[in-house]
């Protein structure tokens, strides 16, 4: 009995561990690798299966439809680099806010970088984090008077 109740208290222990936020710092910036490698099944892992991701143009995709775009080359991302992160955690819910400059190929094949603001929503499920919600806005340069 004593053997369970220790056991029991290493595991609650290590579940509160893994929702904290620097654990919803690594899924972010895991999603940021297996966005750019391509990788699908890392993309299946990070991605609820409710996803709503609204790019900064204003289109719409679900879990499905922005995977299919990462393997067709749709979204063609070269390099994610986090200019601000920031992290919070409320039980099973996090959530990211920042600014990312994106490496990406445009349409006519030539590198192009963004820079965006955004949030997303990660919930805490099947014992890791998901992306379920992501949101973002274009950056532009201050214009000159």
């Amino acid at each position: 009995m004593k053997k369970l109740l220790i056991l029991g208290c290493v595991l609650a222990s290590f579940a509160g561990f893994a929702q904290n936020e620097e654990s919803l710092k690594e899924a972010e910036l895991n999603r940021f690798k297996v966005m750019v490698a391509k990788d699908i099944p890392g993309l299946q892992a990070v991605l609820h299966n409710d996803l709503v991701y609204f790019h900064s143009s204003g289109v719409q995709d679900n879990k499905e439809s922005y995977i299919a775009s990462i393997a067709s080359g749709k979204s063609s991302y070269l390099s994610i680099t986090p200019e601000e992160l920031q992290h919070r955690v409320y039980g099973k819910t996090g959530i990211n806010t920042g600014i990312l400059a994106i490496q990406q190929k445009a349409a006519d094949g030539t590198p192009t970088i963004l820079r965006l603001r955004f949030t997303d929503v990660f919930v805490y499920s099947d014992k890791r984090w998901q992306m379920v919600s992501w949101q973002s806005t274009k950056l532009v340069p201050a214009q000159k008077p």
